[in-house]
């Protein structure tokens, strides 16, 4: 790309004061610890293995996974093996039988993460999830993929089940009037994870549609029973046997409707079925989503005396997943919601507890969630885009003047930035006066892997080697990715309001901006970096507004930082 040239305290406090302060402070500070009581409970997962250290695995902002964590998770998993041949060879042969599928349980992956109790945690969107099962799938785009299944390790939030007016009674067909409101596709719980703007990267859009694996495509979802799982003759509760006799939970497959006790609390019930559609939803249209609650069998209980059932023991050790206890548990007394709707009548639905321990409740009851994901680790291992990758918290973000001349984000126009050396994609926001030391600091690449050149391709930065200290990033310069002496991707830096490349917005930028407003030609002949940093209001076209603006951050009216 060318270049566009440029044109023409004291300290208040003596010594006494100091000391006097100091051990007032001090023994404050010894007052409050000493009244303070450890009231807070075991945060779940606190000494669980951190993938990447627990660097976010995704970056929202160029759309690409952060090939170092994404790395780790590889070599923890799996180390040198095929993940394929790995889930072939580690998956429990029983659990083929019971779930239709090659499940690589948490106790198999937490032996191998050199973590028996916590397992492994992956930081996602900012939340931190523990690694549950591997196992293998055919999706749309890539067959026997591997999927690693995540499950959010903190409660988050408090809300009903379901918003039916509830009615009790006895005698058949009193709870009637509750039909549906233990169906799962129909809750407000699932409503809440497709809608909520903090799930919004797990239940829809770029991630979501190109990472996730919707449940109709596991095999252990698709018909998930607890047949085989445990003999329901010999259990020594009769309550808790008849209430699952029929070996298909509510809501456990997507595929398969939940059957009924044959000892209905309320009388003879109607169960739901695959065509089943409450308020428009049918009972299996949960198999569709990107996020969704895990089922008891799924996630497993401990043992519970209080439950009005019974005892759950042999959901721990069978369970799909066998997680350990501790990645059951989570801080807090809470409890949280579960996909799993009571199998005598359809008032209420499980709950799993911070005591590991499993309760069913009124659907109308408020609590937390703990969603799951399925991700698809064969793609993003394929879909990982080797390149110049700033970190989330920089706020860089890749950019391009669109047909209506418009600055647009990438993420916005679903595109994502691929390694290239042709030097057309464009990094922007970023703040005047960044030093190059910090422009580095903020990517996630290697800084022995980065060469900056400046505008007059002068080198700057070499491979961890400040060659020209103190220098500032302007409009125009250049960034280098290698793999050793191999050129991977060249990125040209874009700073909004610096138009003659310092890296400071000065009166010769108000300038050249109001020569581009009166003359088009002028603007059409500048480059795709000079027009982003020009395009100041972002309205089409650059007019004499913009030059003001830019007198107004000069004089610390404004700051350029509002019109990103």
């Amino acid at each position: 790309m060318k270049n566009l040239k440029s044109r023409n305290l004291n300290n208040i406090f003596h010594s006494k004061t100091m000391l006097v302060f100091m051990l007032t402070l001090v023994f404050a500070v010894a007052l409050l610890v000493y009244s303070i009581k450890p009231v807070f409970a075991l945060t779940a997962n606190n000494g669980a293995v951190q993938a990447g250290n627990g660097a976010d695995l995704w970056n929202n902002v160029t759309n690409t996974f952060n090939q170092n964590v994404l790395q780790d998770i590889n070599n923890k998993l799996f180390g040198t093996e095929n993940p394929v041949t790995y889930v072939e060879n580690n998956y429990n042969e029983q659990e083929f039988e019971w779930s239709k599928g090659k499940v690589v349980t948490a106790r198999t992956i937490n032996s191998k993460v050199g973590n028996a109790e916590e397992g492994m945690v992956v930081t996602l969107g900012g939340k931190q999830w523990s690694v549950t099962s591997l196992t293998l799938a055919d999706t749309p785009n890539n067959e026997n993929s591997v999927i690693m299944t995540l499950y959010l390790t903190q409660n988050e939030g408090s809300f009903k089940y379901s918003d039916f007016p509830l009615k009790m009674g006895a005698g058949v067909g009193s709870c009637e009037i509750n039909f549906g409101a233990n169906m799962y596709s129909s809750s407000t719980i699932r409503n809440h994870l497709l809608t909520a703007d903090n799930w919004s990267m797990f239940s829809s859009g770029y991630f979501a549609r190109n990472y996730l694996v919707q449940p109709k495509y596991i095999d252990y979802q698709n018909n998930l029973t607890r047949e085989g799982r445990d003999d329901v003759g010999d259990l020594k509760n009769d309550t808790l046997g008849e209430a699952f006799k029929p070996y298909t939970g509510i809501n456990w497959g997507w595929d398969t409707s939940g059957n009924w006790s044959s000892k209905a609390e309320y009388g003879t019930h109607v169960p739901y079925d695959d065509n089943t559609t409450i308020n428009g939803y049918r009972y299996n249209d949960w198999g569709e989503d990107y996020i969704w609650l895990p089922s008891i069998l799924e996630t497993g209980a401990k043992y519970n005396a209080d439950s009005p059932n019974g005892g759950w023991s042999f959901f721990a050790e069978e369970s799909v997943w066998k997680l350990t206890p501790n990645q059951r548990m989570y801080s807090g007394e809470k409890w949280s919601w579960l996909r799993s709707g009571k199998g005598d009548h359809y008032n209420n639905s499980y709950l799993l507890g911070s005591s590991d321990a499993c309760i069913d409740v009124l659907t109308n009851a408020s609590h937390g969630v703990r969603p799951a994901i399925h991700l698809n680790l064969s793609a993003a291992m394929k879909g990982t885009a080797s390149g110049i990758a700033p970190t989330k918290e920089s706020g860089y973000d890749y950019q391009t003047v669109d047909s209506k001349n418009i600055r647009q984000s990438y993420v916005l126009l679903s595109r994502k930035h691929n390694a290239s050396v042709d030097g057309n994609n464009v990094l922007c926001k970023i703040l005047p006066k960044t030093k190059v030391s910090t422009f580095v600091k903020n990517l996630e690449n290697d800084a022995q892997s980065i060469r900056v050149y400046d505008k007059n391709n002068r080198l700057i930065y070499d491979k961890g080697v400040e060659v020209v200290a103190n220098q500032i990033i302007g409009t125009g310069y250049r960034v280098e990715l290698y793999n050793g002496t191999t050129k991977e991707d060249v990125v040209y830096l874009s700073v909004l309001g610096d138009i003659n490349g310092d890296g400071r917005i000065t009166a010769s930028d108000v300038t050249y901006i109001r020569e581009i407003a009166n003359d088009k030609e002028l603007y059409n002949a500048l480059n795709e970096v000079e027009k982003l940093a020009s395009l100041i209001i972002n309205k089409g076209k650059v007019t004499s507004a913009d030059a003001e603006i830019l007198l107004n951050i000069m004089t610390y009216k404004l700051t350029i930082d509002i019109f990103y």
